[in-house]
């Protein structure tokens, strides 16, 4: 039993640290998505969605779903020339799954860090005016994305 725990703290301190999550702003993520050069995914549940609208371009993916880290995996898998930004509320959400992805060797993956309703580092989607479209057409953008594979 001590063998293993000195085993995980071991590879606790020999696993490289990994680097700081690359954070943009919505107006820089609406722009990359605008252009093609982002594909813009809402982590939030489905309620959520519901009751402020997605930010016009991204797909939906909810992260409470038990098959997300599967879901995302293949989407990145398959999205290798493309950068995948993650938006939520306010950007705690994005911040865990971002740091979750970079662990495990998905570096193309950008925080959206304001999130929808904003927070200290910007005012949020919603509040800059930016364009939302429904719950149900970033959910069909998903499909439409995933069936490209």
């Amino acid at each position: 039993m001590f063998k293993g725990y000195f085993f995980a703290i071991l590879l606790v301190i020999a696993a490289p640290l990994a680097a700081e999550p690359q954070i943009m702003s919505a107006p820089q993520a609406s722009s990359a998505v605008n252009s093609g050069e982002m594909i813009l995914i809402d982590i939030r549940s489905p309620t959520e969605w519901a009751e402020t609208g997605v930010a016009k371009g991204a797909v939906a993916l909810t992260m409470h779903s038990p098959d997300f880290g599967q879901k995302i995996s293949a989407l990145l898998g398959t999205q290798q020339d493309k950068t995948i930004g993650l938006i939520c509320v306010t950007g705690g959400r994005t911040e865990y799954v971002v740091s979750i992805l970079a662990k495990n060797g998905f570096d193309n993956v950008v925080d959206v860090s304001e999130g929808m309703m904003g927070n200290g580092r910007g005012a949020g989607w919603i509040a800059r005016g930016m364009p939302l479209i429904t719950a149900d057409e970033a959910q069909a953008a998903y499909r439409i994305l995933s069936l490209k594979r």
